[in-house]
């Protein structure tokens, strides 16, 4: 669920910005130059997909203390991302369309159309590169077949919806969803920087202290039902490090703290 819910968000950030172009050209009767967005998102799409081939390739033959080294530090990244992801679509939301607009018709009036594939591109691509990086810090590859098979429903339910939003936007809440989907996503990014954490402890990069601090092992594996569910979705660990579990419960409610202020102003 946690990889649907990567790629679900993802993609319908970049399909929300694609649509707002092609509703802007509309907007200023320049239908005609839409090719140029859809080259953008094809470009996007196929680079972020080599891009996913070289991270798979560069990052695969890693085993041992390497492997924990760079699982922690990617589960870390991935962690700042998705922060940084949800607090940048929160204050830019406000102005996007805006600011998406004044480009476009600054693009139009000085024949400059290539940028247009340009905006779409970096639209696409940004959250392409960002998707393959969540993804492996949540081992998707670990998933097998179930793993893609929710990673591509993610995306193609984010299609769906962008259709959606594109031909019907007053009877979507897509505010009320970006602020739920934002608070999963902060839990999500707190189970990573726990998980991180874990990692580089592993590796003897950081101490342990203590561990566990408790072991519910008998009563919620970890490993399989709701206990396997609970961590992938939010980070649950049946039995946790003092240090991962300090970051967890300081990280997750002082980032919901901050993120629903912000939704406030």
């Amino acid at each position: 669920m946690s990889i649907f819910f990567i790629t679900f968000r993802e993609s319908l950030e970049a399909g929300i910005i694609v649509g707002m172009l092609l509703g802007i050209l509309q907007a200023l009767y320049a239908q005609r130059h839409v090719i140029y967005i859809w080259m953008g998102v094809a470009l996007g799409v196929v680079c972020s997909i080599l891009f996913a081939w070289l991270f798979y390739v560069l990052a695969g033959g890693f085993v041992g203390r390497a492997e924990e080294i760079y699982e922690g530090v990617l589960m870390l990244v991935a962690c700042g991302l998705i922060t940084h992801m949800v607090f940048w679509m929160r204050e830019k939301a406000k102005t996007l369309r805006t600011g998406l607009k004044k480009q476009v018709q600054e693009i139009v009036s000085s024949k400059t159309l290539w940028m247009l594939a340009f905006l779409s591109f970096c639209a696409v691509v940004r959250e392409g590169v960002e998707t393959v990086i969540f993804l492996n810090a949540l081992d998707v590859h670990d998933s097998g077949a179930i793993g893609y098979l929710f990673a591509v429903l993610g995306i193609l339910a984010a299609v769906a919806l962008c259709i959606g939003i594109y031909y019907g936007s007053k009877k979507v809440p897509v505010k009320a969803f970006f602020h739920v989907s934002g608070v999963l996503l902060l839990i999500i990014a707190g189970g990573l920087l726990a998980h991180g954490i874990v990692e580089l402890q592993s590796a003897g990069l950081l101490p342990i202290i203590m561990k566990p601090v408790y072991d519910m092992s008998a009563l919620l594996n970890e490993k399989e039902g709701i206990g396997q569910f609970l961590k992938a979705l939010f980070g649950y660990d049946a039995n946790p490090s003092l240090i991962a579990l300090v970051a967890y419960f300081l990280f997750v409610p002082f980032s919901l703290w901050f993120y629903h202020k912000g939704q406030t102003k």
